[in-house]
């Protein structure tokens, strides 16, 4: 059972199901249901879960010739192909069904293209091809806060500019990681961006995305939210922008690993500022 929990990828995806979850609040309150709460959270869980699943699937083999990845279940042989693929799409195709039965039509076409994005767009058609995997892909995490949202009310600007804060954050915490193990990538042949740059446009383009999505985030907070959720976003967005800038003048996978995992708690410090 384990090796199966393995498949969703739960240290990942927890920020998406957060993202839908933030999505439904925004647009809810002051009327926030629990119980639907905890649908949108199992809806999340399944849904992206079972994208993840397909995605250790379908990349077994570039999994197997990366030293970061090698232990997963399918490279590590713990687990068999077949039954990783019947297991992705049995837990995404329940959360498609518990999100039309639970949350409507509506919001099921949202967890739906996220769904598609990541595993269709992302996973299958670019990850292996093309550079552009990253900025097409990143467009399930816009999806994920706008499931939330369409949850509870149609479509608007103020939707499109929160789900926008996820987008710029894909891909400067993404490509961070991916320069930290960008001779892992040339060799399993994956044309990650920042492993396909010189090491000087690669440095140079993820700080400036770590800085522009710092920025982009404290606008935000501060256009919706006000003074007060500016104020409690600044310390978040500062640090991100120093070690953007010290990972410029550093060059070093040590600066641009910190980049990488302060990047989580910045989108995290986004969210809670919002409700402030």
């Amino acid at each position: 059972m384990r090796d199966y929990l393995i498949l969703l990828k739960p240290k990942v995806i927890w920020l998406l199901i957060l993202s839908s979850i933030m999505g439904y609040v925004y647009a809810a309150l002051p009327e926030i249901s629990w119980p639907r709460l905890l649908e949108l959270a199992a809806v999340g869980l399944l849904s992206t879960g079972g994208s993840a699943a397909f995605n250790q699937y379908w990349e077994r083999d570039i999994d197997a010739r990366m030293r970061r990845t090698s232990l997963r279940p399918l490279p590590s042989g713990r687990l068999r192909p077949a039954a990783a693929l019947v297991y992705s799409l049995a837990v995404s195709a329940a959360g498609f069904l518990l999100s039309y039965l639970w949350l409507g039509p509506i919001p099921t076409v949202a967890v739906v293209a996220g769904w598609l994005f990541y595993t269709v767009v992302y996973t299958i058609l670019l990850k292996r091809r093309h550079w552009s995997n990253v900025l097409l892909g990143g467009f399930a995490g816009n999806a994920a806060l706008l499931s939330g949202w369409l949850t509870a009310k149609p479509l608007t600007l103020e939707a499109l500019l929160y789900s926008m804060a996820i987008y710029v954050w894909i891909p400067s915490h993404i490509w961070s990681l991916a320069y930290v193990y960008r001779q892992e990538y040339r060799e399993a042949g994956v044309p990650m961006l920042t492993a396909m740059l010189s090491e000087d446009k690669a440095i140079a383009l993820v700080a400036f995305l770590d800085i522009f999505s710092a920025l982009y985030m404290w606008a935000v907070a501060f256009v919706y939210g006000g003074l007060l959720s500016a104020l409690f976003m600044a310390p978040a967005s500062a640090l991100a922008i120093y070690l953007g800038l010290v990972a410029l003048r550093e060059r070093t996978d040590r600066a641009f690993w910190r980049v990488f995992k302060s990047s989580s708690p910045l989108l995290t410090f986004f969210f809670i500022s919002l409700l402030i």
